[in-house]
C-alpha cells in the first residue's frame, strides 16, 4: 500500500491508527505492507520516494494506492509539491500502477472545504481526476476508522472491491444513516 497526503489535515490518519476493530496495529504490522505514508513511515527525504518508487515498480497492478486530501490542480499543481513534483503528477503516475485506489475523508471523497468557491488551488477529489480505475470513497471528516481498517481489510482477504452505493461508498458502511435507527424517527415521520 502506499499512501498519500494532498491538502488535507491529516484527521484521516488520526482516525486510522486508532481504530480498534480491527486493531490498526495488528493490520499494519501483520497483514499489510504500508509502503509509502508521509505520516506514517519512519523514512524521509530520499529514502522515503525510493520506497514509493520501489513499491509502485515491484508491484505494478498489485498495489493499494490510499488518497487522503482534495488534489490541487491551480496554478498547474503549485499549491502542493512533493519532492519538487505537484500533487497532480504524484497521484497520476501512482494511479497508473494501482489495483485500485480509495479516497480517504470528504477531501479527496467530494473536495471538502479546500474545493468550495472562490477554490483559488482548483482542490479536486480524487475521482473526478484518475479514471479506469477502481476508486473507493470513504468519506467523512474524518472518516470512521474501523470503516478505514475494514476496507483494507476486504480488499485484502477478499481480493475484490466491496459493494459500493451509487456514491462509490462500501455498502456495508453507508446504506444507513444514523437517523434511520433513532427511535424518535416515528414521531418525525409523522410530522
Amino acid at each position: 500500500m502506499v499512501w498519500f497526503h494532498f491538502q488535507e489535515c491529516t484527521c484521516c490518519s488520526e482516525s486510522f491508527i486508532r481504530s480498534s476493530h480491527p486493531i490498526v496495529s495488528d493490520v499494519i504490522l501483520d497483514k499489510i505492507s504500508l509502503d509509502y505514508s508521509e505520516t506514517l513511515q519512519a523514512a524521509a527525504g530520499h529514502q522515503a520516494h525510493a520506497a514509493l518508487h520501489d513499491t509502485m515498480t515491484k508491484y505494478k497492478g498489485q498495489y493499494l494506492m490510499l488518497v487522503e486530501g482534495s488534489i490541487p490542480t491551480g496554478a498547474d499543481g503549485a499549491y502542493c509539491c512533493i519532492g519538487g513534483r505537484t500533487a497532480l503528477d504524484i497521484c497520476q503516475e501512482a494511479a497508473e500502477g494501482a489495483k485500485a485506489i480509495i479516497g480517504w475523508g470528504s477531501c479527496a471523497s467530494n473536495g471538502c472545504i479546500q474545493a468550495a468557491k472562490p477554490n483559488p488551488t482548483g482542490a479536486t477529489p480524487i475521482h473526478k481526476l484518475i479514471t479506469g480505475k477502481p476508486i473507493i470513497k470513504v468519506p467523512g471528516c474524518p472518516p470512521i476508522g474501523e470503516v478505514m481498517a475494514a476496507t483494507v481489510v476486504h480488499l485484502l482477504a477478499f481480493d475484490t472491491i466491496p459493494k459500493l452505493d451509487r456514491g462509490g461508498r462500501p455498502l456495508a458502511f453507508y446504506s444507513r444513516r444514523v437517523h434511520d435507527t433513532c427511535y424518535r424517527r416515528p414521531n418525525y415521520a409523522a410530522g
